[in-house]
């Protein structure tokens, strides 16, 4: 082969060009960003609304539903989910995946657009955001004090952290939760508003008037033209007091003639605790580019001389740091990585006995590797679990290729051919085999890469990891090992072995003499005993087989973050004092029961925008706790997690949730069945019958609807008939409740830089019960006041506390997480539920969450697999120009099963996404021992020997080449399948998969595959001669050929 033939002849260029080569993988690592998981380009745009003071009936007609009607005819658009909750409007836009995210952004906001004079002048204007992993918090800190209250830190978290710590470089914002906010309070007198004949709006109207940015037209001069504007603003709260309302009998009403003004603070509606004492919560988010890892420890550099600036005992503490998972995650994979590369060189040692070879073989590796950092680098990709996963994978297969060479050219140098020539022959010899394996390996990731979803997302750094690692390997295999083979590596002679030290000795009789006489043996029974074989491998395929129910399914394994979160629901309209009383106990018992925690964090009360996502309502307490690092606890996060649901069960009056993070950073709910339809009376009674079923299956924890009981509400009935007879709109008389009760912001008050709101609303005692609500006076055109309780009726009702939508139906779901019972066992037990329980016609029932995402990904594994196998074959059929040598090879696939099946039953390990993807790695793994095999059966064949000799005479030379190739890659899993360290769960089935498979594929292989060679030649040989009995017949049926006259 001339690449063998140019690297030995010309060594030094060769050995120049792989200095280059590694010096930029080199520089490349240092360059790589380092984050948990790729850039991932989620098809996710939410278009977020607030409304604060409105229910979640009246967001859903009045803002939710337009903005719906308006986006879902945006192209490519999939699904469109939403949540109308007290105060705000969610509503979740999924796109097909590959759709221009940038393109659709803009569509959303025109047809946004649109429609938004149909919304609410109170509503803030729609806030539209493509969802992007990278900008979700990498960091919480707390930010504590004995000496200042809740103000006091609010205060200097906003004037003095936060505009420090977005000065550090790759940090995008920083958002501020808990802390009381200043906000000058006009308290109204409603019995003072009706004596001088005023409401509520004409307040916030009058200062809006007098403070603001006014346009007055233009002036020209000769020589220039100038915009006119007139500014008016506040410059003291005494004088918003003094501000006039109107003139009544010649005389001045002032704002302090009908209201008390406050310089105080906004309405606390939410509160942060943190380790147990009131705080405030910095969530630091970082720019899409930047990594993570360098943000995290420049804020953490950051963070000593910033306190040096603050008051005296003011202090930071980290809730939570994304970095710290992510540099255990890599360093593990790192680690696991490098036991896999010593463990590849004794493997090459312990069959070679020779240290140059393990040398070259030690060389190989981390060139293949550092060479791959320089191709991420150029491909964009960063340094992550995925990718590095994908290395610490490679690792065994990355010394195939190298090995089956180098075994080639020692096996030469054995028959006493010179170095050169041995180096020449011994690649060039295998260098087409090797080809076509490692083009066989590369041929399965090409389905992987096609995969939609987040599956194929996610896998897309891994496989191009392995591809670009084994394409360089097999380079390193056919330039650098013959090149320094030819320079360094020495075969013992007789009387040099016969002087080595007794061990060395003892491994030449069991491997050279003792495996090889051992497996002839065997070989040479089982192409005798042909039928035999194929039955008992038949019947060990078909049992296995049987292992598939009891394995059961999963979707993604879970990892140990060290991170527990979970949500506790208090009676729908719980006040906030209560809610602090509850969340008291909740830490108590945390304190309780987790020993192994580092910090917590807990936050109570309503939400809005971004955190109306969580999923909580203005009733729920919400945890993280932050466990110290799984090295140093013996609990797993998951069996405190169990342990706390007995704890939390025994609070009363409460629902509670823990959150099960999948592996990879999937999320939500195992199972989650949604009632789909417009009566949400009903459909709770349909979803309460199905939750009380899901409670009592075994093994089903967190059940619970995704809407919790109603909020209690008071409805104003306006009668239309009295309306007109005062001259009244429904509008206008909303819009005075609206302020008398909720309050409007009048203007913005500045003050030394800063600027706060001038909120008008009703003094406290007259707005904190039933009857003070139909005592509200409403000024009518005629210029009397009239209670609202003459213009209507007040009635109490209930309003769901959040409204779900899924392409514009409503729904009510069911969900549970899992704890001892594996995903598909769980969902057929919910399908059986279903089956069990009446569903109205008017209703539809669906099966949603992770088992959703487990069937839709098994189904395109399952054609990534087939179509696998077919580029597999193709590339086989083109390598050796057959049919049939392929078909032989293909055997090999249904062999690997066997062992997959049987492996994963015996290390209690479910059949879940990354086992699959082991499986279908496997496709391109198991066929390379074969294309060896019927490689060189071809060759001897070709030089005349006779088929059963060939046969046997191929085991025994290829014996040892194919036990090292197979045991270096089963050997470099075995780290991943032992589930060492943080964020190894997610691998080990992958791993465990492919040690399964490829450990009975190669033992099965060195037998099956002659016996099918020699089967496949009988067959052949019996249609070659029925296809020359038959022209014979045919020519003695025509007779002698006439003569011509």
């Amino acid at each position: 082969m001339q690449l063998s033939k140019f690297s030995i002849r010309r060594s030094v260029t060769t050995t120049m060009i792989y200095l280059i080569v590694v010096g930029f993988g080199i520089f490349s690592l240092t360059q790589l960003k380092i984050d948990l998981f790729p850039d991932l380009s989620f098809p996710v745009i939410a278009v977020i609304t607030n409304y604060r003071g409105v229910g979640p009936e009246d967001i859903e007609n009045l803002v939710t539903r337009p903005l719906e009607g308006a986006v879902s005819a945006t192209q490519n658009i999939e699904t469109v989910t939403s949540q109308s909750l007290e105060g705000a409007s969610l509503i979740i836009l999924e796109f097909a995946w590959g759709t221009d995210m940038d393109v659709a952004e803009t569509d959303v906001r025109n047809r946004i657009d649109l429609v938004r004079d149909a919304l609410p002048d109170e509503a803030d204007e729609p806030l539209v955001v493509a969802f992007d992993p990278s900008l979700m918090p990498v960091m919480y800190l707390s930010l504590s004090s004995p000496n200042l209250g809740s103000t006091e830190l609010r205060n200097l978290a906003e004037d003095k952290v936060q505009p420090l710590l977005e000065r550090v470089p790759g940090v995008a914002s920083l958002q501020i939760i808990g802390g009381l906010q200043r906000q000058i309070n006009i308290k109204l007198n409603p019995l003072l508003l009706a004596a001088y004949r005023l409401s509520p709006d004409d307040v916030v109207t009058t200062l809006r008037g007098q403070a603001g940015l006014f346009p007055a037209g233009k002036i020209e001069t000769s020589t220039r033209k100038f915009n006119l504007r007139l500014y008016s603003e506040f410059r003291s709260i005494e004088a918003i007091r003094e501000t006039v309302l109107k003139l009544q009998d010649g005389l001045p009403v002032l704002v302090k003639d009908v209201a008390e003004v406050e310089d105080g603070y906004q309405e606390l509606l939410m509160d942060v605790r943190v380790n147990a004492k009131s705080g405030i919560a910095l969530l630091v988010s970082k720019q899409s580019d930047a990594n993570t890892v360098q943000t995290a420890t420049r804020i953490k550099e950051a963070l000593p001389g910033i306190t040096a600036l603050l008051p005296q005992g003011t202090r930071f503490s980290t809730i939570f740091d994304q970095s710290e998972f992510i540099l255990l995650s890599v360093g593990n994979l790192s680690s696991t990585a490098t036991i896999a590369f010593v463990l590849a060189v004794l493997v090459i040692y312990i069959f070679l006995r020779n240290w140059r070879g393990s040398f070259i073989i030690g060389v190989a590796i981390p060139i293949s590797v550092i060479t791959t950092f320089g191709v991420l680098m150029l491909a964009d990709l960063t340094l992550n679990v995925i990718s590095m996963a994908g290395l610490a994978l490679a690792i065994g297969m990355l010394v195939d290729n190298s090995i089956v060479a180098l075994e080639n050219i020692y096996r030469h140098r054995e028959m006493g051919k010179s170095i050169i020539l041995a180096a020449d022959e011994g690649a060039s010899e295998v260098g087409m085999p090797i080809i076509a394996s490692t083009l066989t390996t590369l041929a399965v990731f090409v389905p992987v890469l096609f995969v939609p979803g987040i599956t194929g997302q996610l896998f897309r750094d891994m496989v191009i990891t392995i591809s670009f690692s084994l394409s360089v390997s097999l380079l390193v295999a056919l330039t650098l090992v013959p090149m320094l083979s030819s320079k360094i590596l020495h075969v013992y002679s007789a009387a040099e072995k016969a002087r080595q030290g007794w061990f060395k000795r003892l491994l030449d009789r069991l491997f050279d003499q003792g495996l090889t006489r051992v497996y002839s043996a065997i070989l040479h029974w089982a192409i005798h005993h042909k039928l035999i074989v194929i039955v008992l491998v038949i019947a060990a395929f078909i049992g296995s087989l049987l292992l598939i129910p009891s394995l059961g399914g999963d979707f993604m394994p879970r990892n140990d973050e060290g991170m527990i979160e979970f949500n506790v629901d208090m009676a729908a309209g719980t006040p906030l004092t209560v809610l602090r009383q509850m969340a008291l106990r909740v830490e108590q018992i945390i304190a309780e029961e987790t020993p192994e925690r580092d910090s917590l964090f807990v936050n109570f009360g309503e939400q809005e925008g971004f955190g109306a996502m969580g999923g909580g309502t203005s009733s729920t307490i919400h945890a993280v706790i932050r466990l110290t690092p799984l090295s140093e606890r013996e609990r797993s996060q998951f069996a405190i997690e169990d342990r706390l649901r007995e704890r939390l069960a025994e609070l009363p009056g409460v629902s509670f949730t823990i959150e099960q993070h999948q592996g990879m950073g999937m999320g939500g709910k195992a199972i989650e069945v949604k009632i789909i339809g417009y009566d949400l009376d009903r459909a709770r009674v349909i979803a309460n019958q199905i939750k009380i079923k899901m409670e009592q299956v075994k093994g089903f924890v967190d059940v619970e609807l995704n809407v919790t009981e109603s909020l209690p509400q008071l409805q104003v009935h306006l009668n239309q008939n009295i309306l007109n007879d005062f001259h009244l709109s429904g509008l206008q008389v909303a819009s005075i409740v609206s302020t008398a009760i909720e309050g409007k912001t009048a203007v913005t008050y500045r003050e030394a830089g800063d600027e706060y709101n001038v909120n008008v609303r009703l003094a406290p005692q007259y707005r904190e019960n039933r009857e003070a609500l139909g005592e509200l006076l409403i000024p009518v055109p005629a210029g009397t006041m009239v209670p609202l309780r003459q213009l209507g009726v007040v009635q109490e009702a209930l309003s769901p506390p959040t409204i779900f939508r899924e392409n514009q139906d409503r729904y009510i779901s069911v969900g549970c997480n899992l704890s001892g019972i594996d995903l598909s066992h769980a969902t057929q037990a919910v399908r059986a539920i279903l089956a069990d329980t009446p569903i109205p016609s008017d209703f539809t029932v669906v099966i949603g969450g992770n088992a959703e995402d487990q069937q839709e990904a098994n189904m395109y594994l399952g054609i990534a697999f087939m179509v696998a196998v077919a580029l597999v074959y193709m590339v086989m059929a083109s390598q050796f120009e057959s049919l049939v040598d392929p078909f032989i090879i293909m055997f090999t696939v249904p062999l690997s099963v066997i062992g997959v099946l049987g492996f994963l039953f015996l290390t209690n390990t479910t059949l879940s996404v990354m086992a699959l993807v082991g499986m279908v790695m496997l496709v391109g793994i198991v066929v390379n021992n074969g294309i060896v095999l019927v490689d060189y059966i071809n060759q001897l064949r070709a030089r005349g020997e006779e088929l059963y000799q060939a046969v046997e005479d191929c085991g025994a030379a290829r014996l040892r080449p194919v036990l090292m190739t197979a045991l270096t890659t089963i050997l470099s899993m075995v780290p991943l399948a032992l589930e060492i360290g943080s964020g190894s769960e997610s691998w080990s089935p992958l791993a465990r998969a492919v040690i399964g498979g490829l450990s009975t594929t190669t033992l099965l292989t060195l037998i099956v595959i002659p016996v099918m060679y020699i089967l496949s030649e009988h067959f052949g040989e019996r249609i070659r001669k029925l296809l020359m009995h038959t022209r014979q017949d045919h020519r003695f049926q025509q007779g002698p050929a006439e003569q011509p006259e």
